[in-house]
């Protein structure tokens, strides 16, 4: 089951290597004949050779005696900058006390490996940049239906500290030393998009992030580029010149510096106003590890729909060292715009959209600093158009991307201004969603008052 859904979210594409250690479910495997799936019995085990797959993935198999011995066979077969990601039953006390996990072996239910026992093992056996993080809160007894419902729901407490203990899984990361050769795959797939996307980057010191961004950029989805501006909104940094020879090797790639006042806001709106392409693909610099996922956003805007926003918080999102207030602070604003304004919406504030370039070019930006982003998603839609939100993972900044710009408490006053405005304004023209919603809270608290 685990490599049939492996297949899907791959698409085919790449080429599974699937090791079944039950004689039963290895005949069951084989039958399933999936393309680009080898099917092999556990007594390969020690057979494969040496630095053969780019991952290794795996439910269920470190949490045993024999825990030493499988890592070193996993960092065997892994290339050099490999990874390994495998998903274990939380044997934790707040985790069997809401979970109750019955399938533990029997042989630990006398001996606990515990998380340090796990990451020293894993330093031993020569793994690099090794965590362990729990994961997935909601038990798998409720049912497909009703673990896809509150999968979502449910990641705030999946960050919230002390509760997150309660997972039912600890989620196993560890990368192989060495370099890892890169893939170079060419994802412009859609040739209706051949040279009709402009990329908007607003950049404040990005000097360490930026040169990435751009080559992963044009080495996925070159077809597709029309443009590419940087906005440097008055950078202290490098990142003007960083920029400057990039311009130097493609004739597509634009800097638009910019002085103080300083801002996203301000950078957004100033790239989107010099924006020729007839689609406009905005994002941040730190979004390189996640650039093969905007297919889904390249499809949409394909099938005829106005525009698609990166939705972080759908139920095939995977979120990757999401600050816990970041999160609660983004989840309470959006659960104030499904009550006064939108009740369909999961994910508006991420600057990943790709939108038809007059929407952003009609669009009046007012806040000048990263609530421009709750302006760009939420306005659009309370105007009518027809975009779509499309499931996205997110991985926080690393040290090697150098600091963030954004701070909470500094733009926690201005989004919630920015959407006092947008409520304010869609009420005062009318817009049908607002007074939908309007009507709807007002039979809620007249039904709760009429019950009382």
């Amino acid at each position: 089951m685990l490599t049939e859904q492996l297949h899907g979210v791959f698409r085919g594409e790449n080429p599974l290597t699937s090791i079944v250690f039950s004689e039963a479910l290895f005949e069951e495997a084989k039958g399933r004949g999936l393309p680009e799936v080898t099917v092999l019995y556990g007594d390969c085990f020690h057979a494969l050779p040496s630095e053969q797959f780019d991952y290794v993935i795996g439910s269920g198999m470190l949490w045993h005696p024999g825990l030493t011995e499988c890592l070193r066979w996993i960092r065997r077969v892994l290339k050099p900058g490999g990874q390994m990601l495998f998903f274990e039953p939380n044997f934790s006390v707040p985790a069997r006390l809401f979970n109750e996990i019955r399938t533990r072996p029997k042989e630990l239910k006398s001996r606990n490996i515990d998380v340090p026992e796990v990451l020293a093992a894993s330093n031993d056996a020569g793994f690099a940049h090794v965590q362990l993080a729990p994961h997935d809160i909601v038990s798998c007894r409720l049912g497909l239906r009703a673990m896809t419902q509150l999968q979502a729901k449910a990641v705030l407490l999946e960050h919230m500290p002390v509760i997150r203990s309660a997972c039912a899984s600890i989620c196993v990361v560890a990368h192989n030393r060495g370099t890892r050769i890169k893939i170079s795959p060419n994802l412009a797939e859609l040739p209706a998009l051949h040279g009709a996307v402009s990329v908007v980057v607003p950049a404040h010191n990005e000097a360490h992030t930026i040169a990435g961004l751009v080559e992963r950029l044009l080495r996925f989805y070159g077809p597709y580029i029309h443009e590419i501006i940087i906005v440097n909104d008055n950078s202290t940094d490098e990142t003007a010149s960083v920029i400057q020879a990039l311009t130097a090797a493609d004739p597509r790639i634009h800097l638009l510096n910019r002085s103080k006042p300083n801002g996203v806001g301000l950078a957004l709106r100033d790239g989107y106003r010099a924006a020729t392409g007839r689609y406009v693909l905005s994002m941040d610099c730190d979004f390189g590890e996640i650039l093969p996922e905007l297919r889904g956003l390249f499809r949409v805007v394909a099938e005829g729909h106005d525009g698609a926003i990166g939705s972080r918080f759908s139920h095939e999102s995977i979120l990757v060292n999401y600050p816990f207030l970041k999160l609660f602070f983004n989840r309470f604003c959006h659960a104030l715009i499904k009550l006064f304004l939108l009740s369909t919406v999961r994910d508006i504030t991420n600057n990943l959209k790709l939108y038809r370039s007059e929407i952003l070019k009609g669009l009046e930006i007012t806040s000048p600093h990263f609530s421009a982003n709750l302006e760009t998603g939420l306005k659009p839609l309370l105007a009518g158009y027809d975009i779509i939100e499309v499931p996205i993972s997110w991985i926080n900044r690393t040290s090697e991307m150098g600091p963030s710009s954004f701070y909470l408490r500094r733009v926690g006053l201005a989004y919630a201004g920015t959407l006092l405005a947008c409520w304010s304004e869609g009420h005062r023209q009318g817009r049908g969603a607002v007074q939908l919603a309007w009507r709807r809270l007002i039979k809620r608290v007249g039904l709760t008052l009429h019950l009382s």
